[in-house]
């Protein structure tokens, strides 16, 4: 009966350390999702920073609503921002289509099947938004989108 004992508290211990070991895994990713958030609602302070910075000076080229008709990669000295969330492949910033400068958000705020810049600029309103990997359901999605812009948007 000995061996069976063994063997009984062998397992015990070998599911316990599993438990323990994708406790932490999930405490990890827990941890890097959030610090992906807050580096990405940083990104979108210091565009928008420059953005200000940009259309308050004198030799600024701006469009009749004050802002810069673009974001100019060369204003962050070779260091943009970056969205944290997105595909290392993304492309930086998204200009608003014409369609779309009526609007305080994109058309779709996320990464769907690998397309989708980092980030989406309205020119005629001064707005970055940050898109977000696509999520289990479009609620989901939309709530992080919200937390990681800063604003209710459902």
């Amino acid at each position: 009966m000995r061996p069976i004992h063994a063997i009984i508290d062998l397992l015990v211990i070998l599911v316990v350390a599993a438990g323990l070991g994708f406790a932490i895994h999930l405490y990890q990713e827990s941890l890097e999702r959030k610090s992906a958030i807050e580096s990405t609602q940083a990104a979108i302070v210091s565009i928008e920073a420059e953005i200000g910075i940009r259309s308050a000076l004198a030799n600024a080229t701006l469009n009749e609503f004050g802002h810069p008709p673009s974001i100019d990669p060369e204003w962050f000295s070779g260091l943009e921002p970056r969205n944290a969330l997105a595909p290392v492949t993304a492309p930086w910033i998204e200009i608003a289509l014409e369609a779309e400068l009526g609007r305080d958000h994109p058309k779709n705020p996320t990464f769907h099947g690998g397309r989708g810049a980092m980030f989406w600029y309205n020119p005629n309103k001064g707005i970055v938004r940050a898109r977000v990997p696509e999520q289990v359901s479009d609620a989901s999605a939309r709530e992080l989108y919200g937390q990681i812009n800063g604003v209710n948007w459902y």
